[in-house]
């Protein structure tokens, strides 16, 4: 089968196409024929060697993909053979077929017709921006919201959640472009960061300061969007996109007495698995219920997986870059 092999750790270069032999299903998996998947920021870690999951080369990357059910091993009942699904790995996305844990799968009712493209662009960013934003967030309607790095793939993702659960949404990024795709995705304050002081923005919008603070890019915005909330006010860590992880003060966690809380979207069915399938049908519902939109910037076949890579690594385009697996 084709698939995408990283060779070597490094950047988007060290990814080839070749044919690689089929994965042998396993106790406990799940075959699934990939349609689509998406690119997200943490593949580009991993193949870097820069993420919290050490993956050695070579492999096949990619953590998010929609498809169709081929066969389940003995004792898998969540799924059967022709749902059509979306999945959550660590690697092993970009391939015609991957072989899976059954519960890293989702199955789409039946009687929706989701587009697969749709579907492959929605596990990761959503499930991950859901969980920041109900199960650790516990966001309330009416609530300020503010989200930093709103035009990445997470932050789009929770500037359209919290509008579909109620909350106010200050949108944080970089530019005019960037900025406008925020307020299509129903952004209700714009905020560059590269002109504006962040703090006083975010408390002159929100009229005293943020409720909750999502953040998936770390760096010099941690301490200044955490002098912006509210007191009793919820920060949530996501991720590090900068590159940097931030140093905050604690007597400010303390003055203002938030909570700081993190997760693993990776990890977090392990640790919370009732909790967290339950949310994750929640936001599901979103999408059939056509609540939630996600963005899908671009679209490339297999063969042009790298110049993908590269539109993630760069930050050119503002929302999901998408590799249709089947495509020649």
């Amino acid at each position: 089968m084709r698939a995408a092999v990283v060779t070597q750790l490094g950047g988007p270069e060290a990814v080839v196409i070749r044919e690689v032999e089929r994965p042998s299903l396993r106790p406990g998996t799940v075959r699934v024929a990939v349609s689509h998947a998406a690119l997200n920021f943490p593949d580009l870690l991993i193949m870097a060697g820069r993420y919290q999951a050490k993956v050695d080369p070579p492999y096949v990357p990619g953590c998010e993909f929609s498809g169709t059910v081929l066969e389940v091993a003995d004792g898998v009942s969540e799924v059967a053979p022709g749902d059509t699904v979306f999945g959550l790995a660590t690697h092993g996305a970009l391939a015609e077929e991957v072989v899976i844990d059954a519960w890293r799968v989702t199955p789409v009712p039946t009687g929706h017709d989701l587009d697969l493209r749709t579907l492959a662009a929605f596990g990761v960013t959503y499930t991950t921006a859901y969980h920041a934003l109900r199960t650790f967030g516990r966001v309330a309607r009416g609530e300020w919201v503010t989200v930093l790095g709103a035009a990445g793939g997470v932050g789009l993702a929770a500037v359209d959640i919290a509008g579909a659960l109620g909350a106010r949404t200050v949108a944080v990024a970089r530019g005019h472009d960037r900025l406008e795709v925020c307020r299509q995705s129903g952004a209700d304050v714009l905020v560059d960061y590269s002109t504006s002081d962040v703090k006083q923005a975010v408390k002159d919008a929100t009229g005293g300061g943020a409720d909750v603070i999502i953040d998936p890019v770390g760096g010099d915005l941690a301490e200044p969007s955490l002098r912006a909330m509210r007191w009793g006010g919820r920060y949530v860590v996501v991720g590090f996109a900068s590159g940097e992880i931030p140093k905050i003060p604690l007597n400010l966690v303390l003055l203002k007495g938030v909570w700081v809380v993190g997760f693993e979207n990776r990890t977090i069915l392990e640790h919370l698995t009732e909790v967290a399938r339950g949310h994750r049908r929640e936001v599901l519902q979103l999408l059939l219920e056509e609540r939630v939109h996600p963005r899908v910037a671009a679209v490339h076949p297999l063969r042009q997986v790298v110049t993908g890579l590269h539109q993630l690594q760069d930050r050119t385009i503002a929302g999901k870059v998408v590799i249709d697996v089947r495509a020649q």
